[in-house]
């Protein structure tokens, strides 16, 4: 017989209904209250932390504009040879000091010195002196003898210390000016303190 009908289960193919499970009691009153207010409390305090987290992970990786090379890489110092003029003349150098900016923001030069403690130094403009990118300035230094026991007599390669500050950074640079200022110092170190003791 060929029938159609409904499909009947076949032997040990019936369904296992689940356990029902029991009802949830729903928090009522002041509890309740409390703890909704502290679920939302939780979610601000989480969103808030997040949107920190975010700005400063963003403002640290912002890009930073250049602040251009270090002072000393862009300034230059050059010997302008022996200057005339007023004051004391024995036993001091009378020069100029060219300084020059060639690249980056203004420098500031805030002091010149020199190391040698039997030597003084004087500048004139007196720094702090600020040079702009692509201009020079022209220091009148002169470097008197203070002690003759002490002073260098045949200095090789005489420097000045300068301090040098711009954006970037503040350094302190020797700068050694050449055999011409060499000779120069020399030759006033030599005739002061080789002179002749006077006669009284």
């Amino acid at each position: 017989m060929s029938g159609v009908g409904p499909v009947e289960p076949g032997e040990y193919t019936y369904a296992v209904e689940p356990a029902a499970r029991p009802p949830r009691r729903a928090r009522r009153g002041k509890w309740a209250q409390l703890a909704v207010r502290h679920r939302r409390f939780a979610i601000v305090a989480v969103t808030a932390s997040a949107v920190a987290a975010g700005s400063v992970s963003l403002w640290g990786t912002r890009p930073r504009p250049d602040p251009g090379p270090w002072p000393a890489q862009a300034v230059s110092v050059s010997y302008g040879g022996a200057v005339p003029g007023a004051g004391r003349t024995g036993g001091a150098l009378r020069f100029s000091l060219g300084i020059r900016v060639d690249a980056g923001p203004p420098v500031t030069v805030e002091s010149i010195r020199q190391p040698s403690p039997a030597l003084g130094l004087t500048a004139s403009p007196n720094p702090p002196v600020t040079v702009k990118n692509g201009s020079s300035r022209t220091v009148v230094i002169v470097v008197a003898v203070r002690d003759c026991k002490r002073a260098p007599r045949n200095a090789g390669l005489p420097f000045l210390d300068v301090t040098l500050r711009n954006a970037r950074a503040k350094q302190d640079q020797s700068f050694i000016l050449g055999d011409r200022y060499a000779r120069d110092l020399a030759r006033v170190v030599a005739d002061y303190c080789e002179r002749p003791p006077r006669l009284s």
